[in-house]
């Protein structure tokens, strides 16, 4: 019996060294990538008076080696507390507030050091959009693209993109802007990503999180509920 006692912690232990550091999957964090230091699924409660900008950095972890990667599209959903067609329409990123969603490709310049800047390259480039899909939810659309092809491996930490909120358009900013809500709860999580094959080699569609969660908070508000499983084909045909 002493000797089971005894083994019980080894047998732990090697339970434990047996997981993987990190997974497959895509991240969305504020502040650093997962990893580093101060990274975070919350944002807080959002300076939108100081009219600052959210910037929010979404990272992923292949399933397999890509010999030719050029690509990451991904498509994220926002919910909010409220009716971005009245009282909230500082979220109304797809007509009332678009100038207000922009991005970038290129990993920032501290806190994600060990990450793949695959996008972050000359001949690389972003562009995203915005859609209301019902008062309290919104989509979003993302790609990030390069020219040149890149080799990665399986379980590689990539950066994927910067989403940035421009929160000087709100009222509270003082600064010409007329959008309300900004404040308001909200919450923003990647309901897929696709890294991109320049040969179209078949790739894994990545939905949950990896070496952290694929969610960010703000404003005290909840993650998005995930829709049902479903096809990339049938994610994008909802956002168009």
């Amino acid at each position: 019996r002493g000797t089971v006692k005894r083994m019980a912690p080894l047998l732990l232990l090697l339970a434990l060294l047996a997981l993987p550091a990190h997974a497959v999957g895509v991240d969305l964090n504020v502040v650093a990538c997962p990893g580093n230091a101060g990274a975070s699924n919350d944002a807080g409660t959002l300076d939108c008076a100081g009219g600052s900008t959210l910037v929010l950095l979404g990272t992923f972890q292949p399933a397999e080696a890509i010999a030719d990667l050029v690509a990451a599209d991904a498509i994220l959903d926002m919910t909010i507390v409220g009716d971005v067609h009245s009282t909230q329409n500082f979220w109304d990123l797809g007509t009332a507030n678009q100038v207000a969603l922009n991005g970038a490709p290129g990993r920032p310049a501290a806190g994600c050091p060990n990450y793949v800047n695959a996008f972050g390259v000359a001949n690389s480039g972003f562009a995203t959009a915005a859609a209301v899909q019902a008062p309290n939810r919104i989509r979003m659309a993302t790609t990030s693209y390069r020219i040149n092809n890149l080799a990665v491996v399986a379980n590689e930490r990539i950066f994927a993109f910067q989403l940035l909120f421009d929160l000087s358009t709100s009222v509270e900013a003082n600064q010409g802007g007329t959008m309300t809500g900004c404040l308001t709860p909200m919450g923003i999580g990647v309901e897929g990503l696709v890294p991109g094959s320049a040969s179209s080699t078949p790739v894994t569609t990545l939905t949950a999180g990896s070496a952290s969660l694929n969610t960010v908070v703000a404003n005290g508000g909840n993650p998005p509920v995930p829709l049902a499983p479903q096809s990339w084909e049938r994610l994008k045909s909802m956002y168009r």
